[in-house]
């Protein structure tokens, strides 16, 4: 039996609030592993398997979203008091990182963004989302957490994940691998 954890959902969600806010966004969010990825102002980055995701707009994102019917967590962070930066940053990890290996997930741009932007190199210490979960609420760093098409799986607005291993993304990276070879 895997250990959860639970996040607790605390608004509702706002598209709008997507063009000007800072989100870490948990995509399939009841899948071993999730995947994680910024956005800022607008604009998604991750990276993923076949390389960066550069200035996405989050409405291209949230369409797709809502035509899949993906399960996505948003979880909105305070703006640090430099914040004109935060593109440029967050552009620079994921071209630096470039795309999902055995040896790099796709925390490993954000708990950097995360460490830069708010001056403290604790967040580099998470390997998970749910390491990282309370590293931004003991920093007092979260506004708001909100989501898409999980209303489903919501219990008293908390949301029960399972966690995860380097063994589970391994696995992962190593079946989307193989499916790869199939498609081609």
């Amino acid at each position: 039996m895997k250990d959860t954890f639970k996040i607790q959902i605390t608004d509702d969600f706002s598209p709008e609030k997507l063009n000007t806010g800072l989100y870490i966004f948990v995509f399939r969010a009841t899948r071993i592993p999730p995947h994680l990825g910024v956005i800022t102002n607008g604009k998604l980055f991750d990276i993923s398997l076949q390389g960066p995701n550069v200035e996405v707009p989050v409405d291209d994102f949230i369409a797709t979203v809502n035509k899949r019917q993906s399960e996505v967590i948003f979880i909105e962070l305070k703006k640090p008091a430099f914040n004109s930066f935060l593109d440029d940053e967050i552009k620079y990890l994921v071209n630096k990182h470039w795309k999902v290996t055995k040896d790099v997930s796709c925390l490993f741009p954000i708990r950097e963004f995360l460490s830069a932007i708010y001056f403290n190199p604790v967040f580099e210490k998470a390997n998970f989302i749910f390491e990282l979960l309370p590293l931004l609420e003991q920093s007092n760093l979260i506004k708001s957490i909100v989501q898409l098409n999980l209303d489903k799986r919501l219990k008293n607005n908390y949301l029960e994940l399972l966690k995860y291993s380097k063994k589970d993304i391994e696995n992962c990276i190593a079946a989307l691998h193989r499916k790869e070879e199939i498609s081609c």
